[in-house]
């Protein structure tokens, strides 16, 4: 009988900002499997886990999951052991913190998961089990042995053409909405706030041919209205992304799909914007963190007040739509930096924004801060690093000299700001219900 495989990616279904991007890193392991075991049964959710375990009956179950629900990591790999499956961990948070690693899992996958994952379960469809010793030969592993034990770090993949498209049969996306899309993996930046440069570890790119057949396969199969591309950094290889331009450009894509992606504010300029304009670019989104040279600073963002000031304008006059992000609270960040900001937006042509309390993610240096000042360990509630904020910040572990119940006033006048601009843009669309997520704008926009 073919191996029979569940990937379970773990999520609070409850929050609806984790249910709306689907789990493409999830699907690139199934078609990668596929590629090297043909006849093997690949499965992937994110909830219901106990009936699928029943229902399915997989042989092994792996779990991605990042910092946050990590502790709904561990509950699905208790529910394993409960019905007798091995099942093994991945993810961002496994692979900067190891040594979370605990007898829910056979094993862990430590970054990059497509050649280490296929390793191991190709030595289980011999060996029906996971034997120790053979486990210790395949690089990429934690295992939790007398202690933690990493197995080496797996270099990384330097073709990524050599990766299928992400099997998105497996992830009920449904037609005529928005699609992602990767064409790169890691970023060239060095936040001090970002787990994701720590876990890609160098940038690495998927060729422009490689990224237009997949946009024509997503097109044929899904026809959305709209394409966001999931990189850290899209136009990180201005090279390759004047090829993909001229490709969509050939084939008639830039005609039939609008495209997002996010940006940096000190790569932005004239010459972008023209290129934006020439296959449809129709929504960017800035990391632009704060209107504070002081915070930039802080989160070695390394761009100036002034240039993401030129970013907005810069784009908002080609008529191209703008979402920022913003994050207030760093360490040593005063309320008047962070009052700053709110100008910066006030003045600002934003169509929209996002803002947030600063999260010390594990790998990152704002955790190394967090961990000097005794507010996290490797046995902390790791719900209190979510990013959400919601009316109490009782829970959220917060870095910031500023008291928790001023902080959330101050994020509140942030928020009263975000729904002003909303209404605004949704009157002057037209838009019915102004208070729609910029989702459902965007959406509209694009119908």
């Amino acid at each position: 009988m073919p191996l029979k495989i569940l990937l379970v990616n773990a999520i609070d279904k409850r929050k609806a900002v984790q249910t709306v991007y689907p789990p493409l890193g999830l699907a690139y392991i199934s078609s990668y499997l596929k590629k090297h075991m043909p006849h093997i049964q690949v499965k992937i959710i994110d909830g219901d886990v106990q009936r699928v375990l029943r229902d399915f009956s997989p042989d092994v179950v792996g779990v991605s999951s990042v910092s946050q629900n990590f502790s709904i990591a561990l509950q699905v790999g208790k529910l394993c052991n409960e019905a007798g499956i091995p099942a093994f961990v991945g993810g961002v948070h496994i692979s900067m913190l190891p040594e979370c690693l605990t007898e829910a899992f056979e094993f862990g996958v430590v970054g990059e998961g497509e050649e280490t994952v296929f390793e191991t379960l190709r030595l289980f469809s011999e060996e029906r089990r996971f034997p120790l010793p053979e486990l210790e030969k395949i690089r990429g592993l934690v295992l939790k042995t007398d202690g933690i034990r990493l197995t080496g770090p797996r270099p990384l993949i330097t073709e990524l053409d050599s990766i299928p498209f992400p099997e998105r049969d497996l992830l009920n996306i449904p037609c005529g909405q928005t699609t992602y899309l990767f064409s790169s993996r890691g970023c060239p930046y060095n936040c001090s706030f970002c787990a994701s440069t720590r876990f890609w570890r160098k940038v690495r790119f998927f060729s422009a041919e490689y990224v237009v057949n997949e946009l024509e396969t997503v097109i044929h199969r899904y026809r959305p209205r709209a394409v966001a591309f999931y990189d850290d950094l899209f136009i990180a290889d201005m090279k390759r992304f004047e090829e993909i331009i001229e490709l969509m450009q050939k084939r008639g894509i830039h005609k039939k799909v609008k495209v997002s992606f996010s940006c940096r504010a000190n790569l932005v300029n004239e010459k972008l914007v023209r290129l934006l304009k020439q296959i449809d670019v129709y929504f960017i989104s800035l990391g632009l963190e704060s209107g504070c040279e002081k915070t930039l600073n802080r989160l070695s963002k390394g761009i100036t007040p002034e240039q993401n000031r030129q970013a907005v304008k810069l784009l908002t006059e080609a008529g191209i739509l703008v979402n920022a992000t913003f994050i207030i609270g760093t360490p040593g960040e005063t309320e008047e930096e962070i009052f700053e900001t709110l100008q910066f937006i006030k003045r600002s042509r934003l169509t929209t924004f996002d803002a947030y309390i600063l999260t010390p993610f594990p790998g990152t240096p704002m955790w190394t801060i967090a961990e000097k000042m005794g507010l996290v360990s490797k046995e902390m509630d790791w719900r209190r690093l979510a990013v959400e904020v919601d009316n109490h910040l009782e829970d959220k572990v917060i870095l910031s000299e500023i008291s928790r119940d001023r902080l959330l006033e101050l994020h509140r006048l942030f928020q009263k700001e975000r729904t002003r601009r909303k209404i605004r843009f949704a009157l002057k669309y037209g838009i019915k219900n102004p208070l729609w997520i910029m989702g459902n704008i965007v959406r509209r926009m694009t119908g």
